[in-house]
């Protein structure tokens, strides 16, 4: 009995975690976005559905100064207007663990607001940049160089944990990945709760993570070999070029205003946790070169914009030196900074400028469709100049078989005469 009463202790005292059930939170987005049409059609018809219904779910964590001035603030009258006609929406805000289709966690708050700031036109900062950076950050001094910080995270990176244990567990991971993956499908006409159900349906149960991870590989590195010893400086070197990762190691004491570029205390820890991200990639991908098709990837906000974020925080001397830097990197050469006046503008309103992927995509198609037509025309002109060219030749042969036919009859009568 005394065991039992211990055993019975130990289960009422351990930390238990509860999956919300996937098909509910997939029903209440649903509804949730429902609202948010409807809210737009009737209350205001300049916002946009889709960052109405995910900014909704943004709470805790993902609603500081951080994510407002990336993601957007969360739009209070909407929120009111959905507590009053649906309050059973608000389990929807402080998510954690939902369990997928085929048997894996994710961490579905985190899911949301990553696709909330992908869908913003900054990929990168609210999903796997973001959880490389906080394991910089939480190993940060324990180790002294690259090798020795993966070797230190590689304890905890991508273990099977609620956040109690990692900063970037299996569930964070997930969520990095599919974020990026289904919110670089959003338009303004897209159900998030569809596409997420499509996703899901279409990962295969036995090649799940190489799905995702190549669909992952293509939109963040586009045509790369995994298997190659540089794939974790690609990983590294993407995430540091990001502006919008750019400005997330600022606000954290990561990153230099001296040259505008990472602070050399925490590169080591930075590249330490984008090497193991690389790792796991090319192993979900079994080692493969990954080739593009279409070399669609996902663009971030551009320099100006980083520089009018760091201006709002009331940082000028960064926003000047984001913004030089920007500049350097388009023209190849340095250049005066732009008066912190000229950049001083609504940060939220161009940080929420997304990139569509759609738009894009037409571009890429209406220049295929012109080299399409090109070679067709080459094509056609080759085959008509070929075409009178042969005519040419078959004319000059009759003219020369005629001349011969006269020529041996002209030879015949003379025979004949003498």
């Amino acid at each position: 009995m005394l065991a039992g009463l211990v055993l019975c202790l130990l289960f009422l005292t351990a930390p238990h975690t509860f999956a919300d059930d996937y098909d509910t939170v997939l029903d209440r987005l649903g509804r949730l976005q429902a609202l948010a049409n409807t809210y737009v059609e009737t209350e205001d018809t300049e916002a946009d559905p889709i960052v109405l219904t995910l900014s909704y779910t943004r709470t805790g964590d993902y609603n500081t100064q951080m994510w407002q001035l990336t993601a957007g603030a969360r739009d209070a009258t909407f929120e009111n207007y959905v507590n009053a006609n649906d309050s059973d929406l608000q389990a929807l805000q402080g998510m954690s663990t939902v369990t997928l289709p085929g048997g894996q966690n994710i961490d579905f708050g985190h899911l949301l607001a990553s696709m909330n700031l992908v869908y913003n036109g900054i990929p990168i900062t609210g999903s796997w940049g973001g959880d490389c950076m906080q394991l910089a950050k939480a190993y940060y001094g324990q180790a002294s160089d690259e090798a020795g910080y993966v070797d230190a995270m590689r304890a905890t990176f991508a273990i099977d944990d609620v956040g109690s244990v990692s900063v970037f567990g299996d569930q964070d991971l997930r969520a990095d990945i599919d974020s990026i993956n289904v919110g670089a499908t959003l338009t303004k006409d897209t159900d998030i709760a569809t596409a997420l159900r499509d996703y899901y349906e279409n990962l295969s149960a036995n090649v799940v993570d190489y799905a995702r991870a190549k669909q992952f590989i293509l939109l963040n590195f586009g045509t790369v070999d995994t298997a190659a010893d540089n794939f974790g400086d690609v990983v590294y070197e993407t995430m540091l070029e990001d502006s919008g990762m750019q400005l997330l190691l600022y606000m954290n004491g990561m990153w230099t205003t001296s040259g505008w570029t990472v602070n050399s205390d925490y590169a080591p820890a930075l590249h330490g946790a984008a090497d193991l991200l690389a790792e796991w990639l090319a192993t979900a991908v079994n080692n493969e070169k990954i080739k593009s098709e279409t070399n669609d990837r996902l663009v971030a906000m551009g320099g100006e914009a980083l520089a009018e974020a760091l201006a709002a925080l009331g940082d000028s001397d960064a926003a000047s030196e984001a913004l030089t830097a920007a500049q350097n990197a388009l023209d190849g050469a340095s250049s005066t900074a732009s008066t912190t006046e000229s950049v001083i503008s609504d940060a939220t309103h161009t940080l929420q400028q997304k990139f569509n992927v759609k738009i894009f995509q037409l571009v890429l198609l209406i220049v295929a469709a012109a080299a399409i037509f090109m070679l067709i025309l080459s094509c056609a002109m080759f085959a008509s100049h070929h075409s009178k060219r042969k005519k040419a030749f078959e004319k000059k042969q009759r003219a020369r078989r005629a001349a011969a036919r006269k020529k041996q009859a002209a030879r015949q009568r003379r025979e004949r005469e003498e």
